[in-house]
């Protein structure tokens, strides 16, 4: 029987990694990113063994578009007029347009008045004698706080996916890019049901339950070169 494989993105996990690896100073435009992102995902499609892609799924959420007032100097911030917001709305806009790609989109959650925090590590001391009272919120560096919203959906509807994939023999070997140990119903269910289920941790150690429930590892992050 033809195999037919589905590739599964954590895209927090894999964007991070495969930045770090291809564009460490992000000067590559939304476009070129789109491409060489589908690039290294077609690789796991092994064709000369007959082996034909199904889809892939990428598993986002859109850019924050809030305003919000900032917790220490009080001004107000427009995100959908941040450069980050509007890289990240063509960034998904290209892979639109990539052939196989199916973009599966959670949203992002946001609590103005916890999810503040502080993100750099030269701030923690400064943060520590904030909460001690031996300095005053002036004397913390705006810059070094930020809001840090949070994940909802996305990966319900990437475990679900991998579910009705599987059960509804759409493929019959999946590659799950994820570091997320979440994931461990959907692959042990796609293994039960007679799928290959491969995990491309992009190099990361893989502990714990998901290690086990697995038939192998692969990745290309580091032999992967840009066009």
């Amino acid at each position: 029987m033809k195999r037919k494989v589905a590739i599964f993105v954590d895209a927090g996990f894999f964007i991070r990694l495969f930045t770090k690896k291809i564009d460490p100073e992000m000067k590559m435009s939304p476009e070129k990113l789109a491409k060489e992102m589908w690039r290294y995902w077609v690789r796991h499609v092994d064709r000369h063994n007959g082996e034909e892609l199904y889809r892939i799924y990428f598993y986002d959420c859109p850019p924050l578009m809030n305003k919000v007032q900032h917790p220490i100097t009080g001004k107000e911030i427009n995100f959908a007029n941040s450069d980050i917001t509007k890289y990240k709305t063509a960034l998904h806009q290209s892979l639109i347009h990539q052939p196989y790609v199916a973009c599966r989109m959670g949203e992002l959650s946001v609590d103005t008045k916890t999810d503040w925090g502080f993100i750099r590590s030269d701030s923690i001391h400064s943060f520590k004698k904030l909460i001690k009272g031996e300095v005053s919120i002036e004397k913390i560096n705006p810059d070094n706080v930020s809001l840090k919203p949070k994940q909802k959906g996305v990966d319900m509807k990437l475990g679900i996916d991998i579910t009705s994939v599987v059960l509804k023999k759409l493929a019959n070997k999946i590659i799950l890019i994820s570091g997320d140990s979440d994931f461990v119903p959907a692959a042990k269910l796609a293994r039960v049901e007679g799928a290959h289920f491969i995990l491309d941790a992009m190099g990361r150690d893989v502990k714990g339950d998901l290690a086990e429930h697995i038939d192998g590892l692969k990745t290309f992050i580091h032999s992967h070169k840009t066009e």
